[in-house]
């Protein structure tokens, strides 16, 4: 199994505080650096050091944040990019754009990565 900590971005969306718990999940188990597109950021997350909050304008919404999001992924056009809706405001946006996202982003629910799914795992135990 390749590493995906040079491959993976996970990209949240919303503002939940879910957040920290799901980006440590992902960092325990890739060390991935999780990015939160939110206009207000959970407050924690300017704190950890696996999360890089990108903070939006209020404004910036519908077919702006649709461009501010495909800009974002094809900056990088290597990477795989993982889209997680937080809120349901973003799940609703998520939705309503899944044709114009698809080209960039691979769309997970936050219930996809649930304890079951994604057990936390150090370093040590992955199978790499």
């Amino acid at each position: 199994m390749q590493q995906l900590e040079n491959i993976l971005v996970p990209v949240m969306l919303g503002n939940s505080p879910q957040i920290p718990r799901l980006a440590r999940r992902l960092w325990r188990r890739y060390r991935v650096i999780s990015h939160v597109f939110s206009s207000r950021p959970f407050w924690l997350c300017h704190f950890l050091h696996y999360v890089r909050p990108v903070r939006l304008p209020g404004y910036l919404q519908g077919e702006l944040l649709l461009q501010d999001l495909r800009d974002f992924a094809l900056e990088y056009p290597d990477l795989l990019f993982c889209l997680i809706p937080c809120d349901c405001d973003a799940l609703a946006f998520c939705t309503a754009h899944a044709h114009e996202l698809e080209c960039c982003y691979m769309t997970v629910l936050p219930e996809q990565l649930d304890d079951k799914v994604l057990p936390y795992l150090q370093k040590e135990e992955l199978p790499i």
